[in-house]
């Protein structure tokens, strides 16, 4: 197996191609969403009391959103049949204020993110598609950071009316949520609209705000298998076109970043499969053989010519500051320093 790289001596060769981030982006950022499932975390922090599990008992699932879907469209269906809806409805917003519960404890605020954000868009925006498999809000951060600082174009490809539209004529890093986010709402029986503010540093207060207020319903796949994941995708117009349109035409130079490629992924794989990615960069930590040999493997399966790996936090990867960064910096404190002894040495004489 070959020698795991720096990222700055790939990069150029990944220029302009297609980003994959998984869970371990996020954790990267934060040991916060180093959880095993919002489930398992809702349990801990007791969130789910006696009625809540009932609810999830009687679906067999552990997916928040897979639940509250079933119990809005239930409640829709009773409305029509001029059915009691009362204590659907209870279920539907008990589940949703666990939801909510769990969401505020576990996700970083805005000022937690921020040191992380510049790095994260200096490094996202080399790319012509990022694909987050994460329901959290860094990338969405980062890229709205990016637009502002320097006039970077990020686009999630939504429209004025917030409804995702046409992708494939944009031009800059356009970027993608296949298993859906925070930013997304439920919008009828299968439509998906992004939940917007005009500060970046209050989104994940102002998401939380509506779901309570406004009775929203969130639009991601929490967890589960890999068919429960494919039935999720299949109920919501955002998620299927992103599925079935983008993954099958990333760039043959693609960087996975992240993720572990487990086995209840294997949809994604096959989709990703389809776009025949030629060279992939894949990110490890602390040189993890047994990882490497088990995602070499699964990549020369889909027809991948060349695997490359490199350290996550090697410079300029993700949210590690790169080489060119830190030399400006130290230059920029240097010119002070200089500058401060300048005009002391005046005050002195």
């Amino acid at each position: 197996m070959e020698k795991v790289k720096q990222w700055e001596d790939i990069k150029n060769d990944f220029e302009a191609g297609s980003l994959l981030l998984g869970n371990g982006a996020s954790m990267a950022v934060s040991d916060k969403f180093g959880y095993g499932s919002l489930f398992d975390e809702a349990t801990k922090l007791g969130h789910l009391t006696k009625p809540v599990l009932k609810v999830f008992k009687s679906f067999d699932v552990e997916d928040f959103e897979l639940v509250l879907r079933r119990l809005w469209q239930a409640k829709k269906v009773n409305e029509a049949l001029d059915i009691e809806v009362a204590v659907v409805d209870k279920s539907y917003q008990i589940v949703r204020k666990a939801l909510i519960a769990t969401v505020r404890d576990i996700h970083v605020t805005y000022q937690e993110a921020e040191e992380h954000l510049e790095h994260i868009y200096l490094f996202m925006k080399s790319f012509k598609k990022v694909v987050s498999l994460n329901y959290d809000l860094i990338v969405y951060w980062a890229a709205m950071l990016g637009n502002r600082s320097d006039h970077s174009l990020f686009k999630d490809c939504f429209n004025g009316e917030r409804k995702f539209g046409s992708w494939r004529d944009k031009v800059g890093t356009l970027f993608f949520y296949p298993h859906g986010n925070l930013v997304l709402r439920r919008s009828n029986f299968s439509g998906a609209k992004k939940i917007v503010t005009g500060d970046s540093s209050q989104l994940l207060d102002s998401i939380l705000d509506k779901w309570v207020n406004k009775d929203l319903a969130p639009a991601f796949v929490c967890e589960g298998t890999q068919e429960s994941k494919e039935q999720s995708i299949s109920s919501c117009d955002y998620l299927e076109k992103v599925f079935y349109e983008v993954l099958p035409n990333l760039e043959s130079n693609l960087v996975i970043y992240g993720w572990a490629m487990a086995e209840q992924d294997g949809h994604l794989i096959e989709q990703i499969s389809k776009s025949k990615p030629e060279n992939v960069a894949v990110s490890v930590y602390n040189n993890n053989e047994v990882f490497m040999g088990q995602v070499e493997k699964q990549l020369k399966d889909i027809g991948v010519k060349k695997v490359i790996f490199f350290d996550s936090e090697s410079a300029g990867a993700w949210n590690q500051p790169s080489t060119d960064y830190i030399k400006a910096k130290k230059d920029e404190a240097d010119a002070l320093k200089k500058a401060v002894n300048k005009v002391l040495k005046k005050v002195k004489h």
